[in-house]
């Protein structure tokens, strides 16, 4: 209970938003994000994991094709920014969505 300045009792009241489902899975962002998974049909908060891919294959070439060769145009497999992103059930381990790079 609070009271104001005159005396007088008043509940208050506080709420905070809840966070959102994805149901969409299309629509998953890169982090781990809350959904329904389409297997086992639980609500939870995905596992990511990174893979590498067709982009980052290609970034490394580019960069070896443009002189990198000591070693820099192996720089795209250490960064997560050109490898493609899955999303998993934490429960059943069922693969939700993959998100590739192109």
């Amino acid at each position: 209970m609070m009271k104001t300045e005159e005396g007088e009792s008043f509940l208050a009241c506080v709420t905070f938003a809840a966070p959102s489902v994805i149901l969409d899975t299309d629509k998953l962002p890169p982090e781990p994000s809350r959904t329904q998974c389409p297997q086992c049909q639980q609500f939870v908060v995905t596992e990511t994991s990174t893979s590498i891919s067709s982009v980052t294959w290609l970034v490394c070439v580019m960069t070896a094709l443009l002189g990198c060769v000591a070693g820099c145009c192996l720089i795209p497999f250490c960064s997560n920014k050109f490898k493609s992103i899955t999303h998993r059930c934490p429960k059943c381990r069922t693969s939700i969505a993959t998100l590739k790079k192109l």
